[in-house]
């Protein structure tokens, strides 16, 4: 049977002193990672702040990145209907959109990881299913050995079987999508198995493992995505959060764009880099039977229980009539800082900057020093673009627009 190294020098320290002692270096080892990475975390949320704004309010040029988002594949084996990925018409489901055999290999990924991990902070993996990379976890591991912050957003079908294994990669934190009741969620959610029960059984092993463990990581975030066929039962999946033991429920609004917007903001990206975007059409949907009363009503509900382990994106205060029935409106006054903060490299290795529209790429880090693309002309022009013109229509429900 296996015994961890944590438990065998437990088991030990009662016996030999220079175990006992063994186990309190690791313990200070561990102590002292994690109040780095915590300062990690204070220096990510800085950046975030109005001040780094103003200071890079008049240069189309950044500081290293100190957020990197890794789309480790496109892949996913869920359909989910809202999807601008995979949903009625999310954009990999149209023929040529991607290739999945030109995906980075593990050796590759990890080189560049160790390329940027003397400036980069945080390295948030995603996806298409991340976890449908089998070496996803050994890319954790190999990132917060270096001392980085490591995120996964996962549909959770794949976590039964993984619970320790997670555990023990350092994983900080876990985004876990789960849409509603069993019914609802497998409306919403389509795949071949039964896509609630899978996820319900993961998410318990998890947090089995981080007690056995008696570790407080990877902090767990429930994620609920508002779509017509499950905005009543908001409530019912915060009470579901806290049954299983969650650290965070979140609800996500929704991204969208309308038919309209996403043509003018088509035409504009074309003629302004020669680019045909492809993003725009896959998050077109129809949000006219959403009922913001009656969501405003279940989220005062949840805010009570939760406090502040609630979480809401756009991470922003919204009138929600506006917010589904105004879609050309931006939710604030201010530009979109994510160009200047977050790159995003995709899983054939080209550089884009939005998780959400990542139609403009500007080099691929497989053929090119990552921080030279991330000033190069093609970076530099896009951010022109948003510092001058602001982001297009078609993107203002686009949560990163609103994470910093």
């Amino acid at each position: 049977m296996f015994v961890d190294r944590i438990t065998a020098i437990r088991l030990t320290s009662r016996i030999y002193p220079r175990a006992r002692a063994t186990r309190w270096a690791q313990r200070v080892t561990y102590a002292a990672n994690r109040f780095s990475k915590a300062i990690k975390v204070l220096e990510v949320r800085l950046w975030r702040t109005p001040l780094i704004r103003l200071l890079y309010s008049h240069t189309d040029y950044a500081p290293p990145p100190r957020e990197i988002t890794l789309r480790l594949t496109s892949n996913c084996n869920l359909r989910c209907v809202q999807c601008g990925q995979w949903g009625e018409k999310g954009v990999f489901t149209k023929p040529g959109r991607t290739d999945f055999r030109s995906e980075m290999s593990t050796d590759e990924w990890k080189l560049f990881i160790e390329r940027v991990a003397s400036f980069c902070t945080h390295i948030y993996f995603f996806g298409g299913e991340p976890f449908l990379r089998r070496d996803c976890v050994d890319l954790v591991r190999f990132a917060t050995a270096r001392n980085i912050i490591a995120g996964v957003n996962t549909n959770g079908n794949f976590l039964e079987n993984m619970g320790h294994a997670i555990v023990d990669s350092g994983l900080d934190y876990l985004i876990v999508s789960l849409d509603g009741p069993k019914e609802i969620n497998n409306q919403i959610r389509l795949g071949k198995l039964d896509v609630y029960q899978a996820t319900v059984d993961g998410l318990l092993e998890l947090i089995r493992a981080k007690k056995e463990r008696k570790s407080a990581y990877p902090i767990i975030e429930l994620n609920m995505t508002l779509t017509d066929l499950n905005q009543e039962h908001v409530v019912k999946m915060s009470d579901l959060a806290l049954q299983l033991g969650v650290d965070y429920f979140a609800l996500t609004l929704g991204i969208f764009t309308t038919s309209e917007l996403a043509h003018e903001s088509s035409v504009q990206f074309r003629e302004e880099f020669g680019v045909q975007p492809h993003f725009y059409q896959g998050f077109v949907r129809d949000v006219s039977r959403m009922n913001p009363q009656a969501i405003s009503a279940q989220i005062k509900k949840v805010k009570r229980v939760w406090g502040s382990r609630y979480k809401q994106y756009p991470p922003v205060n919204v009138d929600l009539a506006e917010y589904y029935r105004n879609p050309e409106l931006p939710l604030r006054r201010g530009r979109c800082i994510t160009p200047w903060l977050n790159m995003q490299v995709m899983p054939n290795g080209e550089m884009a900057f939005c998780e959400d529209f990542p139609d403009l790429i500007v080099g691929n880090v497989r053929e090119n020093d990552a921080l030279a693309l991330w000033n190069g002309p093609a970076s530099r022009a896009w951010r022109k673009r948003i510092r001058t013109k602001g982001v297009f229509s078609a993107e203002t429900r686009c949560c990163s627009y609103y994470l910093h």
